[in-house]
């Protein structure tokens, strides 16, 4: 099992949206954008930080991925689920790993991800 973390200040998530609107686009797939909770920066951010966190997991950082690469999706419960890209799903098959799970969370001033790369 790999785990990886990440802690976002939805102040600076929220600035940085500011700052650059197309910054959505670059981070999000319009998948992951039409999702209800995309209305929500607080939950825009917990998601960006389900990415870093598998990015993590990975072992990877952003070397040879995008953001695009990693889609996060809310099932039918509004549990998220991860999507890997082939050249994502081949770094964590070569990990040994063949399941992705994330568990997302916000407050009112930080989001935070923890991803599991399992068997």
């Amino acid at each position: 099992m790999y785990p990886g973390t990440d802690i976002i200040e939805i102040s600076r998530f929220k600035a940085a949206c500011q700052r650059n609107p197309r910054i959505l686009q670059r981070l999000f797939t319009q998948k992951e954008l039409n999702e209800d909770t995309a209305k929500n920066e607080a939950s825009l951010a917990a998601r960006f930080a389900g990415k870093e966190a598998v990015l993590k997991a990975l072992g990877t950082g952003l070397r040879g991925l995008s953001w695009h690469d990693i889609e996060i999706i809310s099932n039918e419960m509004g549990e998220p689920e991860v999507y890997l890209s082939l050249k994502a799903r081949g770094i964590a098959l070569s990990r040994g790993a063949g399941i992705v799970r994330v568990s997302l969370s916000h407050s009112k001033d930080l989001a935070i991800a923890v991803a599991i790369l399992g068997g």
